[in-house]
This record gives C-alpha cells, sequence and structure tokens, in this order.
C-alpha cells in the first residue's frame, strides 16, 4: 500500500500532468494562432497593394512593397481552411480561390514583367474585394472574444 502522502503527491502530479495537457487551451492557442495568420495576412498583402499603388517607385520601395506581399502570401498559406470555415462556410473558398491565387498571379507577374498575369491577378483579388467587403463585418465579429 503507498502512504498517504505519496498518494497525494502522485495525485497532484497526475493533475499538473492534465492540466498541461488541456484541449481546450490547445485549441485556443490554435485558433489564436491562426486568427493572427489571417489577419495579418489580408495586412500585409494589402499594405504591399498600397505601396505598388503609390506611382514612380524606387527600386527599394519596389521592394518593400514585393516583400510585404511575400509575407502575406507566406502567413495566408499557413491559414488552415478548417478555421476560416468555422467563421463562414465560403470564407475557405473564397480565401485560397481569390485571395491566395490573386496574388500569387498577381506577384509572378510583377516579377515576370506579364500584364496580363498581372489582371488576372488583380481581377481575382477584385472578387475577394468584393466578398470580404460584404461579409467583414460579421466574420470579424465572430473572431472577437465574447
Amino acid at each position: 500500500m503507498i502512504p498517504t502522502r505519496r498518494r497525494l503527491v502522485v495525485a497532484g502530479l497526475a493533475l499538473v500532468l492534465l492540466a498541461a495537457c488541456d484541449p481546450s487551451a490547445d485549441r485556443q492557442q490554435l485558433q489564436a494562432d491562426q486568427q493572427y495568420l489571417f489577419l495579418e495576412s489580408l495586412k500585409q498583402v494589402e499594405a504591399g497593394g498600397r505601396k505598388l499603388r503609390d506611382g514612380e517607385l524606387r527600386r527599394e520601395d519596389l521592394e518593400r512593397a514585393l516583400t510585404m506581399m511575400d509575407d502575406g502570401l507566406k502567413m495566408a498559406f499557413q491559414v488552415k481552411r478548417e478555421f476560416l470555415d468555422e467563421l463562414d462556410l465560403r470564407l475557405g473558398k473564397n480565401f485560397e480561390r481569390y485571395f491566395i491565387r490573386g496574388v500569387e498571379y498577381y506577384r509572378i507577374g510583377i516579377e515576370a514583367g506579364d500584364e496580363s498575369q498581372q489582371r488576372e491577378g488583380l481581377a481575382l483579388l477584385g472578387k475577394w474585394s468584393e466578398f470580404w467587403s460584404a461579409e467583414k463585418t460579421a466574420i470579424l465579429a465572430r473572431l472577437q472574444p465574447e
């Protein structure tokens, strides 16, 4: 028979281990990470795009704008579709189809000097903008903690 004191220590350690493995805490952290990646990807791409529209750019400004878009795209690739679909059933599909693909086409078009590919990217980003403008308020409200 294990002495009472030893049982209490073992029970205490078991509780600590169970608390450390709390799946709800892991889920909350995952949700927070996904939220950050999603919103930051939108912010980075938008900032890079705004910089590109500034007219005549110096080489450094162009590189900075493209880096912002690249960083936003890297973050966008890390956003899980399941996370987006929990917010709105159309969000994951539209994010992948219009936002990510639009940024890819536009970015590659700039790099290659291919205006038709840039236009194709901008057309996809325009579709994203239509969707996002209509649904942004409702989706952002679901992201806010209650």
